[in-house]
């Protein structure tokens, strides 16, 4: 995936896949929509050393919005989506946050963040804390995940000038002999 430019999403994966991954991979990555272990314990959360190691790899967390993945419960609000974004900005540092919402995915919204023109309210609630600047919002809002994609394409082209061909591997058919699952069916 880096020597084709693709970004790497880690938002379903594993723990495990998560460390792993940032092991391996020479582009930065992105949570497209999760938000901090630390403050809401759930496996689609990221845990702190996750959150260090996404530093490291010039990363992205995007927080998603889901009241379950927000508040571990059926109810969020703004503040509690606020927590996460500063929670993931302590540990991993402003460069590696941004705002990942989930809209298209999600049942249950934050009260006050129901959809995108909601926004705002967010910024302003983040903005009330003297720590945050304009610049840092800009960092947030879309700037972060901009210099993320800049960075996977410039792996990319890295790649590419030292002579490195992508990698496809190949599912033996014999492995999927008998396999009934909604991917694969050889008869």
């Amino acid at each position: 995936m880096n020597r084709l430019g693709m970004m790497v999403d880690l938002s379903h994966v594993s723990t495990q896949t998560m460390r792993d991954t940032l092991e391996a991979t020479k582009a930065p990555i992105i949570f497209s929509h999760s938000s901090a272990r630390a403050l809401c314990d759930n496996p689609r959360n990221v845990p702190d050393d996750v959150l260090k190691k996404v530093k490291l790899n010039r990363g992205i967390v995007m927080v998603s919005f889901f009241a379950d993945h927000i508040s571990c419960s059926d109810q969020a609000n703004v503040s509690n989506v606020a927590e996460h974004i500063n929670y993931i900005r302590q540990v991993a540092g402003i460069d590696h946050v941004g705002i990942g919402a989930d809209f298209d995915g999600i049942n249950k919204t934050p009260e006050g963040l129901e959809d995108v023109s909601k926004y705002p309210v967010l910024l302003a609630e983040l903005l009330r804390d003297p720590g945050w600047t304009v610049e840092d919002i800009r960092k947030l809002v879309g700037g972060n995940i901009i210099r993320v994609f800049s960075e996977v394409e410039r792996v990319r082209d890295d790649l590419l000038a030292k002579g490195v061909e992508p990698v496809e591997e190949e599912i033996h058919p014999e492995y999927l002999r008998g396999k009934t699952n909604c991917t694969y069916f050889f008869d």
